[in-house]
């Protein structure tokens, strides 16, 4: 059987090809990719696409998402139905079940997709998580240790809330009619401080296989001291699951792909066939991973100890007076006093962003992990 390079192009990014090592001579129409990462007792996720043969250049492409049914069913019977559309699926948190075998089935094009039965084995258990920093970086370092019936591999994802400010607290106020700055006496901070929250699909993947089944502070996550999650309160939580060696491989050919310059949940087939399988028909080839694991948590805050924030006055500029109104009607505003390139105090102009946190990302209420 022939060996053919595979080109994947990546959504949005035209023209970006990525090299692979797959037998594509059988593919001679649309074969289903399908990455699920499904956590019990978490969100889990289900990314489906298409992959199409061209037959020129012995080359075969991306070609779209589909629309399918997902669901996932325990031994005993039980559906957990996923939501989403378009390649997209996701699976809220339940309790699992006392059964330990689960299956995840795709109903698409007429055709079911099914998972192998799997048995998921306990997550590695999280011994530290703490933080640490060098001269630029703010680190998350994570610990771990399995029970023995681990494999020797993991991923793990991190979550993130944060509580930060707006470059600066409004203190000028313009009035329109008579083309006029003055000073605010008692500034409004209900602005000034706001939350974000992120979660990230980027999964980090850990071979601790040779280390005696103990990792000691791996970095997890990493952000600049400059970043505005050191202004106040960071809290961050990791979740942290078992990836056999076959899905360890299969994601670390993804992280490399994605090296390159793709989407590393863009799934894209490799040298893993998968252990997906068509129930009509056998032969028809399915790509990508289906991982089934039980899965721990952990979370931890850090305060403004690394903090390197320095108040980001470029943001700002000086505007000529006869230019006052229309930069107003442009959507700028002053904001502070700054001190121009003749040392004078002159008001600051910026979008609002500059002195609104909402405008910049941030919500006024603190938001909870999912």
């Amino acid at each position: 059987m022939k060996k053919f390079s595979l080109l994947s192009t990546a959504l949005l990014l035209a023209g970006c090809v990525y090299p692979f090592s797959v037998e594509l001579e059988d593919i001679t129409e649309q074969s289903l990719v399908a990455d699920a990462n499904i956590l019990l007792g978490s969100t889990s996720t289900i990314k489906l696409s298409y992959l199409q043969s061209l037959q020129v250049g012995q080359s075969a492409v991306s070609a779209g998402r589909p629309s399918a049914e997902v669901y996932l069913e325990d031994g005993s019977g039980h559906r957990y139905t996923a939501t989403g559309s378009y390649g997209n699926y996701t699976i809220p948190a339940f309790v699992p079940s006392q059964d330990n075998s689960y299956r995840l089935t795709i109903l698409c094009d007429g055709k079911t997709f099914r998972s192998e039965w799997i048995e998921p084995v306990a997550a590695p258990r999280i011994t530290d998580l703490s933080f640490g920093a060098d001269e630029t970086q703010v680190h998350l370092l994570l610990s771990l240790e399995d029970d023995g019936s681990g494999s020797g591999y993991a991923g793990a994802t991190l979550d993130e809330i944060w509580n930060f400010h707006a470059d600066f607290l409004k203190e000028l106020s313009y009035d329109p009619k008579s083309n006029t700055v003055s000073v605010i006496m008692n500034p409004d901070d209900s602005l000034y401080w706001c939350w974000r929250k992120y979660s990230s699909n980027s999964q980090v993947i850990i071979d601790y296989s040779s280390l005696g089944g103990k990792v000691n502070n791996f970095v997890v996550g990493s952000f600049p001291r400059s970043n505005n999650r050191n202004h106040r309160e960071y809290h961050a939580r990791v979740k942290l699951w078992n990836l056999t060696p076959e899905q360890y491989q299969y994601r670390k050919m993804l992280e490399e792909n994605a090296s390159i310059g793709g989407n590393l949940f863009s799934p894209e087939p490799g040298e893993v066939r998968g252990n997906v399988f068509c129930e009509e028909d056998p032969a028809v080839k399915v790509y990508g991973y289906v991982n089934i694991s039980r899965v721990t948590t952990r979370e931890l805050v850090l305060d403004d100890r690394y903090s390197r924030w320095k108040v980001p006055y470029t943001s700002l500029s000086e505007i000529p007076e006869e230019n006052w109104l229309e930069m107003y009607g442009l959507g700028y505003t002053p904001v502070t006093l700054i001190t121009n390139e003749n040392m004078e105090y002159v008001p600051g102009w910026g979008l609002g962003r500059c002195y609104d946190c909402t405008l910049a990302g941030g919500t006024l209420e603190k938001p909870d992990f999912d």
